[in-house]
């Protein structure tokens, strides 16, 4: 596992207001970004979680807490933010809160990239802003050990009538299959 970034609390000003938002600021050695974090206001939209109070809506505890957002214009443009991941609240067996997320980057990987938040302590903190570090482990694909799921599925072309049959002189069998004047059999 490596850390790989942090998230801490940002502002900006707009209109005379200064506006809150949480930044998810992540440095490879290949990438450097910046992503907004924002409550998943279709499951909690009161914007807050659980952990704030918050009451998810019926149907929605499945979907994520938090949404990832970043704004692809370049310069010049001005394209609206999207959504490229989200974030779930989550408990370890012993007993850890801790934050999954992943992001999804077509042109990066075919697999979403999967990291985790941790909370940091208060004497560990690089200022008062810093709230979680971002942890990542690399990719792995799961081996499913289902034997159910790892055979190929074996095309059945048995039909329910009896079917005629052309025997050759070495005794093996060739169906007989009628075809339609007007079709090409492949």
């Amino acid at each position: 596992m490596a850390q790989i970034g942090r998230v801490y609390k940002d502002s900006y000003i707009k209109g005379g207001n200064v506006i809150p938002l949480i930044t998810l600021d992540i440095r490879t050695i290949t990438v450097r970004k910046k992503f907004t974090i924002s409550v998943n206001k279709i499951k909690f939209p009161e914007g807050k979680t659980v952990a704030q109070g918050g009451v998810p809506v019926q149907g929605k505890e499945d979907h994520p807490d938090y949404h990832i957002w970043t704004n692809l214009s370049n310069r010049g443009e001005s394209l609206p933010s999207v959504i490229v991941g989200n974030i779930k609240d989550a408990v370890s067996e012993n007993g850890l809160a801790y934050k999954r997320a992943k992001i999804f980057d077509p042109f990066v990987q075919e697999e979403a990239i999967y990291f985790t938040l941790f909370s940091v302590d208060a004497d560990k903190k690089l200022d008062e802003n810093h709230l979680y570090n971002v942890v990542a482990e690399p990719y792995r694909k799961m081996q499913n050990q289902d034997m159910q799921n790892s055979a190929p599925a074996q095309a059945s072309y048995a039909q329910q009538e009896t079917q005629q049959s052309y025997t050759k002189q070495d005794g093996s069998q060739i169906p007989v299959v009628e075809v339609d004047e007007d079709e090409i059999p492949f």
